[in-house]
């Protein structure tokens, strides 16, 4: 009897393990027009948390350190004009943030560029994306089915084509059709988990899936195979830079890729692009 007590006793006093705190999402990022840049995250009133920035996405450094003073935490980075790439996360405890904000922040030259989006936003239509380019911008993405390049353009202050996007992998040939240097701000999430990209047999234009810039193979992973080709352009003197890969070697040289720049690949046969991006799994 007393052995039943006992292990009565024990069940209702055994102290149960506590469950971790859910982890923080961070949300309404937002860069200023003059570089400061803002973001929110929730946490329990009164939780210790910290602050982390990245530009490598490897190496994380502490920026700033408090208590929530409500559920809702509001922060501004106002160094954020010191930089053109810089990405945040929040970690409170051992607990770290469900996702990986930020900004990339390019200079369109005149004439023609490559370029990508490399970070989700929460709208990834050129509307949104691209919505202070001036008069005759376009935007020209190619088609791997039809095989040719579609166009969109800035016209009376509106593009013809508001709802088509540009997402993270894709890549869009951009024409600024001023003598001016244009800036453009990308802000959203660091994608993250098993990411794939098809890379069809043929040409297309593609890009990094994320943020980050290096050598195409192997840096940055890309299933490079023998007699492929990529083609990058050269802002400065607006033509293009052709790298082939044969007999396991490139020729000039390894294509070195930029944030924010897609970039045209030739395959001689499909393959996909594939990352495996785990970036907050501890701290």
């Amino acid at each position: 009897m007393s052995d039943i007590s006992e292990s009565i006793t024990g069940f209702f006093t055994r102290k149960t393990k506590a469950s971790p705190p859910p982890r923080p999402v961070l949300s309404n990022a937002l860069r200023f027009p003059y570089g400061q840049f803002q973001f929110r995250f929730q946490l329990a009133k009164g939780a210790a948390y910290e602050i982390q920035t990245t530009r490598d996405l490897q190496n994380w450094d502490p920026l700033s350190s408090h208590k929530a003073e409500s559920a809702e935490t509001e922060f501004l980075d106002a160094a954020a004009e010191k930089f053109n790439v810089r990405f945040y996360r929040v970690v409170s405890e051992t607990v770290v943030s469900a996702n990986v904000i930020g900004y990339v922040s390019i200079s369109l030259s005149p004439g023609f560029s490559l370029i990508s989006n490399p970070l989700n936003a929460p709208n990834n239509t050129v509307e949104k994306l691209f919505p202070n380019l001036p008069e005759g911008t376009t935007l020209h993405k190619f088609d791997t089915m039809l095989f040719r390049l579609n166009e969109n353009t800035i016209t009376r202050g509106k593009w013809s084509k508001p709802f088509e996007t540009l997402a993270p992998g894709e890549g869009a040939i951009v024409l600024n059709p001023t003598p001016d240097p244009k800036k453009l701000d990308f802000v959203g999430e660091v994608l993250q988990g098993d990411l794939s990209l098809t890379l069809p047999a043929g040409f297309s234009i593609r890009s990094s899936m994320l943020p980050l810039s290096g050598p195409l193979h192997p840096d940055l992973q890309f299933p490079i195979a023998e007699g492929d080709a990529v083609h990058l352009f050269d802002r400065e003197a607006q033509k293009y830079v052709i790298y082939s890969y044969q007999a396991g070697q490139w020729t000039p040289d390894v294509p070195v890729i930029r944030v924010a720049e897609s970039f045209w690949v030739g395959k001689t046969s499909p393959g996909t692009w594939i990352r495996n991006v785990v970036l907050n799994s501890g701290a």
